[in-house]
């Protein structure tokens, strides 16, 4: 499995083991936002959007992945909703920067990850959005990402 794939998967289990407000639901399938149950809400969709790499050695690249969370709320407050949900996401994704990917001297080392941009999307009430991009740099051997 590619670190791309690895590192999706990873931030998806880590979003889907959040202590409350822990959301309903979280997928890397796209689904429609305004048809999901009440109690879908919150949900989170992990989306391994833009990368570039570049040669760092003769035998060595680095990545610099970019995943977006298009995370959705539901509710009367949907600022405050935005703002906790928020936190969570990056407590959560906090506790393991390192992204559990196989860190392995000969394939795939040095992984970092940062939440580098949050966006309000306004939305029609009751339901909120926000992105939040997440960038993780990683460093692998030639052939091996």
């Amino acid at each position: 499995m590619s670190a791309r794939e690895n590192i999706a998967k990873d931030i998806a289990e880590q979003l889907q083991n959040m202590s409350n407000p822990a959301p309903a639901l979280v997928t890397r399938e796209f689904f429609e936002f305004d048809k999901l149950a009440i109690t879908q809400f919150p949900a989170i969709l992990v989306i391994s959007t833009s990368e570039s790499r570049e040669d760092i050695s003769l035998s060595e690249r680095q990545g610099t992945l970019e995943v977006e969370l298009r995370c959705f709320v539901r509710g009367a407050k949907l600022d405050t909703l935005r703002n906790n949900l928020i936190e969570r996401v990056e407590e959560a994704l906090e506790d393991n920067r390192d992204r559990n990917i196989t860190v392995d001297d000969t394939v795939t080392h040095y992984v970092n990850s940062n939440i580098t941009n949050i966006e309000v999307i306004e939305r029609v009430a009751p339901i909120g959005q926000t992105n939040l991009l997440l960038t993780i740099t990683y460093v692998y051997k030639r052939g091996n990402a």
